[in-house]
């Protein structure tokens, strides 16, 4: 059997998948693939594996030969992988129950111990945006922060620096990049006018990336706006999934307060990638080196999840928490993007059990992560992870493991700020400002004075206004989601 082609996975059935279920998946598949509908490249392949899937595993005797030939292959690849991973649950059983339970599932995944040293060529494209709002300081800061990284390239890496407004020009090509002095020459002729048109700016980055595509290295966008693009949105998620395909990563950066979060949230988790905010360009050096540091930790790129939930599960959200917090996707397959040496790809993901009081033993997923290591790009990883746990009937009375707990308390700061939000932009303001003042309280409970001094703000502005700031709602959503990642190690 060929590594990779997961049959149960391709169809998105759990591995104890009824005959109906299969015949549902295939239906559905084949209306989207059926060659006479589509001509899409590669799309004609996937129909052909799609009914090669389906026709091995509706037949029960092919099926049990597969299911063999699929539990000899995941214990060779889990004993050759460069992955390893922990699960812990936040119950080590369910009860049986005569309606749905909710229960979380923590994965973490790291590069193993074995894995040689090896620092990734970096491709880079710093895409900025030059249009009007972008003039004086927030240009200034963020020429300096583009000459500082610029200046710490290794030999073997690669960067250029596109600028847009309602068109895009390379400011500085790869091969200028290199001469540190015309460079710097280069981004001092940039000047801020027009508007914001976003697609426009990052089709010309990815094109630059793609002339320097390095296939052992680490392909990369940094995505710098402070404004919002009209019109483009549409496009700009078409490029981000063209970039996916090739292992391409966004970074998007907010700075000031007067961009849409919610279009930069969906076009950097669709690449595996995250936004940050700055409320002031005088971070911006910072940030853009953080980001370059970090590249050159990266062991696996290409990242992501896929499989099926089991019967009687349902997933209802998924977060990952670590390397940079982000909200993903609740449908797999999720590209979870780059996997760093000294960290992990942490993920929590909420599940709704049904109630299955026959069983004794439930799979609660079966899944695959894959991923290609740096320089090894045509190598491909794959660990397959069976989640399952047993039925009870006695109530498990031990807390959560306090990884899961924690991750829960903090959680919920932030989607509370979520939904403050939500009511607002409904209407709902004296619920909103209810919803922010009992935000604050946990918040100063928990040490965060300034974000809690925030909250009890948008309480009051959204008391009179009727809306929340721009500021405060991004001060808020980023605020929050900071605080899932761990504290700063402390050195003597």
């Amino acid at each position: 059997m060929e590594a990779g082609k997961d049959f149960y996975a391709l169809l998105g059935v759990p591995r104890n998948a009824t005959p109906e279920q299969l015949r549902r998946a295939y239906r559905e598949a084949a209306q989207k693939l059926h060659p006479d509908k589509n001509i899409a490249p590669g799309e004609t392949e996937m129909f052909l594996e799609i009914s090669q899937a389906y026709e091995t595993l509706i037949d029960a005797e092919s099926r049990a030969a597969y299911d063999l030939e699929l539990a000899e292959l995941e214990e060779k690849l889990a004993a050759e992988a460069p992955f390893s991973y922990t699960i812990q649950n936040s119950k080590p059983a369910l009860l049986k129950l005569d309606e749905p339970q909710v229960h979380y599932v923590m994965i973490d995944i790291k590069g193993s111990d074995q894995l040689p040293d090896y620092r990734p060529p970096i491709n880079l494209s710093i895409v900025i945006d030059r249009s009007t709002s972008m003039q004086g300081e927030r240009l200034d800061q963020v020429r300096s922060a583009v000459t500082t990284i610029l200046r710490d390239l290794q030999a073997e890496d690669k960067a250029a620096v596109v600028a847009f407004s309602d068109k895009a020009e390379v400011i500085v090509s790869p091969d200028q990049s290199k001469d540190l002095q015309a460079a710097r020459a280069r981004l001092s002729l940039m000047q801020a006018f027009g508007g914001t048109e976003i697609a426009q700016g990052l089709s010309l980055g990815l094109e630059e990336l793609h002339r320097n595509y390095n296939r052992e290295g680490v392909n990369h966008v940094v995505l710098l706006t402070d404004g919002r693009t009209y019109g483009d949105e549409e496009l700009c998620f078409e490029l981000a999934d063209q970039a996916v395909k090739h292992g391409i990563t966004i970074n998007g950066v907010g700075i000031g307060s007067d961009w849409s979060d919610r279009f930069l949230d969906e076009l950097s988790s669709k690449t595996g990638g995250n936004v940050l905010f700055l409320n002031t360009p005088r971070a911006v050096t910072d940030l853009l080196s953080g980001i370059y540091d970090d590249l050159s930790q990266i062991i696996a790129k290409k990242v992501r999840i896929e499989g099926a939930t089991g019967q009687s599960v349902d997933l209802r959200d998924m977060f990952r928490l670590l390397p940079e917090p982000m909200p993903l996707a609740d449908t797999l397959p999720v590209t979870l993007g780059n996997l760093p040496k000294k960290s992990s790809i942490r993920l929590l993901m909420e599940m709704v059990i049904h109630p299955t009081p026959s069983l004794e033993q439930l799979t609660i997923a079966q899944l695959n992560v894959t991923g290609e290591l740096v320089g090894r790009s045509l190598e491909q990883a794959i660990v397959p992870i069976t989640i399952e746990l047993p039925l009870t009937d006695e109530p498990e009375l031990d807390p959560p493991p306090k990884e899961i707990a924690s991750a829960l308390n903090l959680l919920s700061l932030y989607k509370q700020q979520e939904k403050a939000r939500h009511e607002a932009e409904l209407g709902e303001s004296a619920k909103a400002a209810r919803r922010l003042e009992n935000l604050a309280t946990q918040l100063l409970a928990a040490g965060e004075r300034e974000l809690a001094k925030t909250a009890l703000n948008e309480a009051v502005t959204i008391s009179k206004s009727k809306k929340l700031s721009e500021e405060g709602e991004k001060t808020l959503k980023y605020g929050t989601r900071a605080l899932l990642l761990p504290a700063p190690s402390i050195k003597s």
